[in-house]
């Protein structure tokens, strides 16, 4: 079963902040094997993105979103796919939804398949944005701007991860 095969580990990229209508981004590129990264495409993605997401609340914001989160744009075999979660009542992940766009067309991003909340690739990337909200952003000091610094400047594959 080629569905099943045993877990290969996938190149992944810590990019560059992405800051638009009010939102921080933090941002990923996975490149699964045989397929190429592509700024453009991180580009047109991030972009469809920042339409998308809904209007930016403050860090304060108890209510609502706190206009930061990540973006993770996935060079994946069939498609290139682009969840995007968002952080909300202090400790709630939310999720846009994901968004999709084939290869023929690569920059023109539709919805994704709504009910996916991502790969195991993603999902480890879920997994230590998760940690470090948890460690930095509800951490012994709380949030703040200053762990939210922290919290922007922290990204999977860094030196300390």
């Amino acid at each position: 079963m080629d569905h099943l095969k045993p877990f290969a580990p996938r190149t992944v990229l810590p990019l560059s902040l992405a800051q638009d209508h009010g939102w921080s981004l933090k941002r990923y590129a996975i490149v699964a094997d045989g397929r190429a990264f592509a700024e453009g495409v991180v580009s047109a993605a991030t972009e469809e993105a920042m339409r998308r997401l809904p209007a930016a609340g403050p860090l304060e914001n108890s209510a609502g979103n706190h206009s930061i989160g990540f973006q993770i744009i996935h060079f994946a075999e069939v498609a290139v796919v682009s969840p995007v979660f968002y952080w909300q009542w202090g400790s709630v992940l939310a999720q846009m939804g994901q968004m999709r766009a084939g290869y023929d067309d690569p920059t023109t991003f539709k919805d994704g398949v709504q009910e996916v909340v991502g790969c195991i690739w993603e999902l480890n990337i879920v997994k230590y944005e998760t940690w470090a909200w948890q460690t930095i952003m509800l951490g012994a000091e709380g949030g703040n701007q200053e762990t939210l610094t922290a919290y922007l400047g922290e990204l999977a594959g860094s030196p300390r991860t």
